[in-house]
């Protein structure tokens, strides 16, 4: 069935299509930049009493609809690689970008009452396609190691399929933490490997960055868990506890990232900046289910507009580089962006009023539409390299 999305081993004729259709993660990326202004800015109009939207919608949307635009960029582009396969191309791709973006439409006019419900339903769609063309990648090539990222995308599903049976609010915070599981693999992954390279040729020697092995599968395990948890209405004890462990565990991974040396480079910085938004996330989540003292919202946003939120955008732009054959080196525009939404995220946080909340929004739309801005050309035009992709 999903022979049709995806072209496995080399290419029987080169690609002469549109650009934008020549790799995945073109398309991808360049909606998860577009997606995070339009569907923010539709949310602040709404907070100022000009749209009829809920906040289950801003919540689903900005999980189902950006991050995963940015799922599905981030697969399109990494997973080829794992497995050593061709991922979907031309018109195959349009396939799983129109999956989506019907997804995003349904979604808004379910939006406008009675009678309009039904077209919500489109939303269902693209995760299980883009999840069988990733597990027909990942398991036609052996690739055990990755069987998890079939396992996280079908979570996620699952608490998408809950939240359209009519159980929203468990289902969207136990989709954030499957999403907050998938950045945790990558983080666990790039954030090391990355630091290590850049370290190395900035000194001139080998500094080693390191992860305890345990914590892997530990952190994902407790994931895994806390999303199940919560998407039944466990007690706040008992997600606390679970969101205090990951918390801890989340921080003890990074102790060996040697996260303090990256200044010189914000390609680098921009990844521990993003990724130690986790670790905190959980631990106010730990706090606000165990003592009341802070707000759910809070917590959530920690994860959510920090955590994700900037995870996607340190993953997308250094991508979006290396996958165009550029250097990867970030300019001021991007690094400008980087901020914003890194403020965006402390204010969200911190926000007690309306006004505050506002500012805040307005901060993440600037970042991310600058990052569109300086990324559409990018992933509009050809490698700069000539090769293929």
């Amino acid at each position: 069935m999903t022979q049709v999305f995806l072209n496995m081993g080399e290419p029987t004729h080169p690609y002469k299509g549109p650009t934008l259709l020549s790799a995945g993660h073109r398309p991808f990326f360049l909606m998860t930049a577009l997606s995070a202004v339009v569907l923010l800015a539709l949310w602040l109009i709404a907070l100022v009493g000009g749209l009829p939207l809920s906040p289950y919608w801003h919540g689903h949307e900005m999980l189902y609809g950006f991050a995963g635009a940015a799922i599905g960029g981030f697969m399109m582009a990494a997973v080829p690689k794992w497995t050593n396969t061709e991922s979907p191309i031309g018109w195959p791709l349009a396939g799983l970008v129109v999956l989506w973006l019907a997804g995003r439409i349904g979604m808004f006019i379910a939006e406008f009452g009675a009678g309009w419900e039904l077209f919500a339903l489109l939303d269902l769609f693209f995760l299980p396609v883009l999840g069988m063309v990733v597990a027909q990648m990942i398991m036609g090539a052996k690739n055990a190691r990755n069987y998890v990222v079939v396992a996280i995308v079908a979570g996620l599903f699952i608490c998408n399929l809950v939240y359209h049976l009519h159980e929203p609010a468990n289902a969207l915070h136990a989709g954030i933490f499957m999403v907050a599981a998938l950045a945790a693999l990558i983080g666990g992954r790039v954030v090391p490997a990355f630091t290590q390279n850049a370290l190395r040729m900035h000194l001139g020697r080998e500094i080693s960055c390191t992860t305890p092995m345990w914590t892997h599968k530990a952190v994902l395990l407790l994931l895994f868990v806390l999303s199940g948890a919560q998407l039944v209405g466990a007690p706040d004890m008992v997600l606390g506890g679970l969101s205090g462990a990951c918390a801890v565990i989340l921080l003890i991974r990074m102790r060996g990232w040697q996260s303090f040396k990256t200044g010189f480079d914000p390609i680098v910085w921009i990844l521990h900046a993003a990724y130690v938004w986790l670790p905190i996330g959980f631990g106010l989540k730990a706090v606000s289910d165990l003592t009341g003292w802070l707000a759910p919202n809070a917590a959530l946003h920690a994860l959510t507009t920090g955590g994700i939120g900037l995870l996607i955008l340190a993953v997308a732009s250094r991508a979006a580089l290396g996958h165009s054959g550029r250097p990867l080196k970030v300019s001021r525009w991007t690094v400008l962006s980087y901020v914003l939404v890194i403020a965006a995220a402390v204010l969200r946080v911190l926000a007690q009023t309306p006004e505050l909340i506002l500012l805040s929004g307005g901060l993440w739309v600037a970042g991310y539409g600058i990052f569109a801005l300086v990324y559409a050309p990018i992933l509009l035009k050809p490698r700069i390299d000539g090769l293929p992709g």
